[in-house]
């Protein structure tokens, strides 16, 4: 009963959203940015730091504290620049600045945030409530021009993380593994309805139901017989493994802290989370080992933390440097990209440089990303997720 509180709680936010963001910027509309130059992307630092000093100020609304790590850096190299940082939840955040804009209250630059089902792309770019900013010089060599339907600055993933003073390697190497009964009770997700990492890996598995009847086969030696409620093996694998018991906890922090936050644990369960929580096997000594390539299939679909201008910035000039500067500057490698360079964070920049231990980018097998599939399926998978449980 919490969970269908929760998801209808949140379905109710979306609708809102929706409603106020139709009636605030007509679709298509793009005179604003036209007239303050958001599309321009051939000016200097230095000729945008001028009209920044007239400007005075930026406001970044922000879904992670890491952003007040280098707003020190930000101002001493723009004086005159101050940033006002409000941070806040991604949910609190949208629904804020949705309604300031309805209202004719333009406070936010930048939303700094995080985009995985296609929702900021599809609700809010396209509607013109935010925008790309994407300067020649930084985004030239990008790892995969598609990302450029968002303005992002790293990809986060998904993966299985393990104990490693119980474990020496990953004990799974397929999705199939955890409906079997041994793992029953053993493995840990996050909560599908409060956020989207699962609901979106649900839709790259129905996507590929293909692929997931062959790994069937290939793990229990014979094709995959589905039930009524099942229309394919993705869903099949949907509802076994929601049967098997997983253990469901409601933010990643609490994943990793399960699976390795102490030394010398009897026990422990493996954990799929995001992969940017593996930086707490560096700063609090987590027992956290990964190896997504142990499995041939792909593990995880690709999230991306953006930085999007607001549509009707008070300080478009200051905006766009902020956006530079969270990129690393033209050699991506600026004090702004800095404190997202840890274990478990990839660059979408490929000369950004990130000393920390953890499998190569190109060495994990990732589904394809497809906004489009998972944007349009996300509620009905959430609804199977609801219908399927034990």
């Amino acid at each position: 009963m919490k969970n269908i509180k929760v998801l209808a709680l949140a379905l109710a936010a979306v609708m809102l959203l929706a409603t106020l963001s139709g009636a605030a910027f007509a679709e298509g509309d793009r005179s604003w940015a036209e007239a303050n130059g958001i599309y321009r992307t051939d000016e200097t630092v230095e000729e945008l730091y001028e009209q920044a000093k007239k400007e005075g100020e930026v406001n970044i609304y922000g879904c992670t504290g890491r952003i007040e790590d280098f707003i020190p850096d930000f101002e001493a190299a723009y004086p005159g620049v101050k940033v006002n940082f409000y941070d806040l939840g991604i949910n609190e955040m949208l629904e804020k600045f949705t309604r300031e804009h309805a209202a004719g209250i333009y406070t936010a630059d930048v939303l700094q945030l995080k985009e995985q089902t296609g929702s900021i792309q599809k609700e809010y770019i396209q509607s013109g409530l935010l925008y790309n900013y994407h300067p020649d010089d930084i985004f030239h060599n990008i790892i995969d021009p598609e990302f450029l339907a968002v303005t992002p600055f790293t990809i986060e993933l998904d993966w299985w993380s393990y104990n490693t003073d119980l474990y020496s390697d990953l004990p799974i190497s397929s999705w199939w593994d955890v409906t079997k009964p041994e793992w029953a009770g053993k493995f840990i997700f996050l909560d599908p309805n409060g956020e989207p990492d699962l609901p979106v890996l649900f839709a790259c598995m129905i996507q590929n139901a293909d692929m997931m009847a062959a790994e069937y086969e290939k793990v229990f030696g014979e094709p995959i017989v589905l039930a009524d409620d099942e229309p394919n093996a993705g869903y099949a694998w949907i509802k076994r493994m929601a049967q098997n018991h997983p253990i469901i906890e409601t933010k990643n922090g609490n994943i990793v802290k399960d699976v390795g936050g102490a030394p010398n644990m009897k026990e422990a369960p493996i954990g799929y989370g995001v992969s940017s929580k593996l930086r707490e096997r560096d700063k609090q000594d987590f027992r956290l080992g990964v190896n997504p390539a142990k499995f041939e299939t792909p593990t995880t679909a690709v999230s991306f933390m953006v930085a999007q201008i607001a549509d009707h910035a008070p300080h478009v000039a200051a905006a766009k440097l902020f956006v530079r500067f969270i990129c690393g500057e033209a050699d991506h490698n600026g004090p702004g990209i800095v404190p997202f360079m840890t274990a478990g964070s990839y660059s979408v920049f490929p000369d950004a440089v990130n000393t920390a231990e953890m499998p190569a980018y190109d060495d994990i097998p990732k589904f394809k990303t497809d906004f489009d599939f998972w944007y349009e399926n996300y509620q009905d998978i959430s609804d199977y997720w609801i219908s399927v449980q034990p």
